[in-house]
């Protein structure tokens, strides 16, 4: 058999799902050629074969293990702290093939690479180069700081302290008040955001590389409000969550519909919601619809995931921070919007009953999300009927 053939009959083996483990393991070997490396990579992998490449003296296969997609990520904890740095860099970048969907890794893997004081045995990369692969590849989940908030470890804490906004109350003032005086030093220059005097005079000096981002995300004064009605700056404003009820009353009757888009499925828009729902553009009446459906953030941001990214989109979709109860995705399910429909065949958790009756759905959006999340032998089943 030739070279050429021998290759592609090995990669053959490597990605049959219906191979023995002791058959894969001995393709984990370099003698192997790419089969092994791909395999290690490409595929969902039976334990033995998993354990077999974590072991793997050579460096090549643990480092395309640690891209798998495919396998429990929990599973690959061990190369968190792998002799080799750039095994360890390779775990935190993540995949190269950049899915729609962006696996977070488990608590414990962050907690190894954010507390290393080293970046492996081989000098190659330190360990702040390790830490700016993992904030680079999005899989740290943004629950993340608010998990890490009451961390024994202060730069846990510390990193924290720098997500001010995602804290709860109580954790902040635990951070303000933290023992380590590092900590409790980051807690005070990050709790500005929050303060609409503070952001007020902060704002000159950030430079307009940085002003709609905090426009966008930060508390705000009166009169910092005032000057974005007055600059025609309003953009911004439409998608913070701090913005007071007034000014949103003000941008839900703007004559931009972009701008009346944006506020029109926010959960605390107020009566003029039912006025956006007779708006002249149809997009905003869209949304406007659903609005009553929405009464928290999380909701809202699970509805702005399927109404501003059309199903061609391939923007990277991280884990939330918050996931709406599954009441409400039922409740959507079963809702005449098709938008909404939309939403709850989008999330993996739905039930199997569910997903079924959104398989046959007739709008086609709908049926191709629901057989999406399917399972395996249930999307091969839903397919052909």
């Amino acid at each position: 058999m030739s070279d050429s053939l021998s290759e592609l009959w090995l990669r053959g083996i490597a990605f049959n799902a219906a191979a023995p483990a002791d058959v894969l393991i001995r393709l984990v070997d370099e003698a192997a050629g790419e089969a092994g490396l791909l395999m290690c990579e490409g595929r969902d992998l039976p334990d033995a074969v998993i354990d077999a490449a974590l072991r793997h003296p050579v460096e090549r296969i643990r480092r395309a293990l640690a891209r798998n997609l495919h396998v429990d990520p929990a599973r690959l904890a061990p190369l968190a702290s792998d002799p080799s740095g750039l095994v360890r860099a390779y775990l935190a970048g993540g995949t190269r093939l950049q899915p729609r969907w962006v696996r977070p890794l488990p608590d414990d893997i962050l907690v190894t690479f954010l507390t290393a004081q080293e970046g492996g045995e081989d000098g190659r990369v330190t360990e702040k180069d390790i830490a700016g692969e993992l904030w680079s590849s999005r899989q740290v989940p943004p629950s993340f700081p608010r998990d890490m908030a009451g961390h024994d470890h202060p730069a846990l804490r510390l990193y924290a302290a720098f997500q001010w906004q995602s804290l709860t109350a109580a954790q902040r003032n635990a951070l303000l008040d933290d023992p380590d005086p590092v900590v409790r030093k980051a807690a005070r220059e990050s709790s500005w955001v929050l303060d609409p005097e503070a952001v007020e005079a902060k704002l000159p000096s950030i430079g307009s590389r940085n002003t709609w981002f905090v426009l966008g995300t930060c508390a705000l004064s009166p009169a910092v409000v005032e000057q974005c009605f007055a600059d025609d700056e309003v953009h911004p404003l439409a998608r913070n969550r701090h913005t007071p009820a007034d000014a949103l009353a003000r941008l839900a009757r703007h004559p931009d519909a972009e701008i009346r888009r944006l506020v029109a499925t926010r959960p605390d828009l107020g009566p003029e919601a039912a006025e956006l729902r007779q708006d002249p553009d149809e997009n905003v009446q869209m949304r406007a619809r659903l609005q009553p459906s929405i009464r928290t953030w999380a909701e809202f941001q699970a509805v702005q995931k399927v109404v501003d990214h059309g199903p061609d989109c391939t923007c990277p979709i991280t884990q939330p921070a918050t996931e709406p109860s599954p009441n409400w995705y039922a409740t959507c399910a079963a809702s005449e919007e098709p938008v909404l429909r939309r939403v709850a065949a989008s999330w993996p958790g739905l039930s199997a009953e569910l997903v079924e009756t959104l398989a046959q759905d007739d709008d086609e959006e709908v049926l191709i999300r629901a057989v999406l999340i399917a399972s395996h032998a249930e999307r091969q089943r839903l397919l052909r009927s």
